[in-house]
């Protein structure tokens, strides 16, 4: 039996998603974890460039190459380990314990070689955590409405980040140190491990009836994934290039405090939350196809605004078109619970995440280089086109399934 031939979650019933315990538990976790974010991912690029780190354009694009090949090696193998154990939760909390550690870590860590140490340390364990997070919400989504209940899921973190962003960073930021920035992400991703090893259960993936080693057979079996995790590749080289130095550019381009750095960041944010909302739900509606379609060229435009835009005025309308191309990410979650079995998702998604972060070994240094010697616009003009080739790509070569869910799924 093919992968697509099994109804992933066939017989659940309608109150699947928010009424299970499971989907509210990742939720108010996922909030937590875009809270974090929030407050240290638009303040780390700028901490590299502090007087006592020092770090120059080029050497932050190598530290995005050293993340982007750790997630790009690890997905896949972390996948096929959790489905072969049946078990998700030892996996997150593990990996929400260890990543308070390195956070923790970077106060510490002032030149070059001691932050590859813990750059890899980081996304070694988003990986760990983050993928079995998803792999865990994608068991309690119904068969109607996955792209809505999906998109429920996700914009939990883009709450926590909005509200970070808007209120909580221009606190942290008063702290010139960086030590409020990393201490502040370190204890909420304790807290989260202790939430995560009381509420989550431990079981294995429901309909997991032996363990799995050959899930990725299924999972390459399907044309339109393997579509999916190309298209996704070459999107993400130049999403991997803006998001690496969006921090710098605002700071070195348009001379803006990190207070504001952090507001604008928390703009987009707010954006993004309706959106993710309405195209999860239209990916129901419409299919997936032109859902995708449309928010990998959104990003792409969004992109390219950035790299062109004159002042912080074209900032504000590129940051507001954030939402529709990280849409693109939420739809092709909803793709892969279309057409994979609920004891494979942790190898689909570990393939998700391996396409993506093979893109994104290559946009940061070659986005470094350019920032370091042509200038720091030109890196976001390259990086949009590539996203903009993704949704041409998947626009030529996507198939609808032969038995998709949606009934007004186009032909």
């Amino acid at each position: 039996m093919s992968a697509s031939e099994a109804r992933p979650t066939e017989g659940q019933p309608p109150g699947s998603g928010w009424n299970s315990r499971e989907f509210r538990t990742c939720w108010f976790l996922t909030v937590a974890l875009g809270t974090a974010a929030g407050i240290v991912w638009p303040l780390r690029s700028l901490y590299y460039r502090a007087p006592w780190v020092g770090l120059s354009l080029q050497q932050i694009g190598w530290l995005g190459f050293v993340g982007s090949a750790t997630t790009s090696t690890l997905p896949l193998l972390v996948g096929v380990l959790s489905d072969r154990s049946g078990r998700r939760k030892p996996w997150i909390v593990g990996g929400l314990a260890l990543a308070s550690v390195t956070s923790a870590l970077y106060l510490v860590s002032h030149s070059f070689w001691p932050l590859v140490f813990v750059t890899f340390c980081t996304s070694a364990t988003m990986v760990a955590y983050g993928l079995n997070l998803g792999a865990l919400v994608t068991t309690t989504l119904h068969d109607s409405a996955r792209g809505k209940q999906y998109g429920l899921y996700r914009v939990s973190g883009s709450i926590g980040f909005a509200v970070t962003s808007l209120g909580l960073l221009p606190i942290v930021a008063l702290d010139t140190s960086y030590a409020a920035t990393f201490l502040a992400g370190a204890v909420i991703y304790v807290v989260c491990s202790v939430v995560a090893r009381v509420r989550l259960p431990d079981a294995g993936a429901p309909g997991a009836e032996t363990s799995r080693w050959d899930a990725w057979r299924e999972v390459l079996a399907e044309r339109n994934l393997v579509v999916l995790y190309v298209c996704m590749a070459v999107g993400a080289v130049g999403g991997s290039m803006g998001m690496q130095f969006m921090a710098n550019h605002l700071d070195e381009t348009f001379s803006l405090s990190k207070a504001w750095i952090g507001r604008m960041m928390g703009m987009a944010a707010v954006i993004e939350i309706p959106a993710i909302l309405l195209l999860g739900r239209a990916s129901d509606r419409l299919g997936r196809k032109p859902i995708l379609v449309f928010a990998f060229i959104a990003g792409g435009v969004r992109w390219g605004l950035v790299g062109v835009a004159p002042n912080l005025a074209w900032i504000a309308v590129a940051q507001a078109m954030w939402g529709l191309g990280l849409a693109g990410t939420i739809v092709s979650v909803a793709l892969i619970t279309d057409l994979v079995k609920a004891d494979a998702r942790g190898t689909a998604m570990g393939m998700l995440q391996l396409s993506s972060a093979m893109g994104s070994i290559i946009g940061p240094p070659i986005g470094g280089y350019i920032a370091q010697n042509i200038g720091l616009p030109i890196v976001f003009r390259i990086g949009g086109g590539f996203s903009i080739l993704a949704g041409l790509g998947l626009l030529l070569m996507l198939r609808p399934p032969a038995s998709e869910d949606q009934p007004a799924s186009p032909a």
